[in-house]
């Protein structure tokens, strides 16, 4: 009888295998003893679901994320002109605007390099 607490039925073939476990190796037994517990488990699986790998789970989560900045795309541009619209209100500079070009912005960025560069080059020297 402890060997029937110990059933946990998570499929047909599992349940085949502990009810031949609980009698013993009793074919006959283990067949009656299934089809008591089976007969009222009409949505029980064939087999045991397999777990999906560490790959399909990343992947599974890699496409939920993709899929959720596709529905909010329109949401995530509003808070992006809003974040550099605060940056443009406290005297930062946005490195582009919407209208500019990626050759624009890396212009502007080289002439924002040449413009240190050349601040660098008016200081004195220290003297230690």
């Amino acid at each position: 009888m402890e060997m029937l607490q110990g059933i946990r039925a998570t499929s047909k073939a599992s349940l085949k295998l502990q009810c031949l476990f609980a009698t013993q190796g009793d074919v006959r037994e283990a067949k009656e003893l299934y089809e008591f517990f089976a007969s009222d488990m009409g949505n029980l699986p064939d087999y045991d679901p397999v777990a999906p790998t560490w790959v399909d789970s990343t992947k599974d989560a890699a496409n939920g994320l993709f899929e959720w900045v596709k529905e909010n795309k329109d949401t995530l541009a509003q808070a992006y002109d809003f974040v550099r619209d605060l940056v443009g209100r406290r005297g930062g500079t946005a490195l582009y605007s919407a209208g500019t070009t990626a050759a624009d912005a890396a212009g502007a960025m080289g002439n924002a390099a040449g413009a240190v560069g050349s601040a660098a080059a008016e200081l004195p020297p220290i003297n230690v």
